[in-house]
């Protein structure tokens, strides 16, 4: 038996996946916009959720990169060319 290396495998998990969705989507009773519209209500929450955690990552008060590395008492140079005394 060939074994798979773990990127064919999630291509293959990928294309399965998709392709039943395909199936389903076509195979389906309901009309095209039926589905859109069930589609977008059941995914609603998870949009407000996504949308609620970005706002949260933006307003957190991260640290300015250049305030906390002005105490280490490189130069320009030694940035440049990698040296630390």
């Amino acid at each position: 038996m060939k074994r798979f290396s773990t990127s064919q495998l999630l291509i293959a998990v990928a294309g399965a996946f998709a392709g039943g969705v395909v199936i389903s989507w076509l195979s389906s009773p309901c009309s095209g916009a039926e589905n859109r519209k069930w589609i977008s209500d059941s995914t609603s929450g998870i949009k407000s959720k996504v949308k609620e955690s970005g706002r949260e990552i933006k307003s957190r008060n991260f640290p300015d990169l250049y305030e906390a590395t002005e105490e280490l008492g490189l130069t320009d140079e030694d940035v440049i060319t990698g040296n630390r005394d």
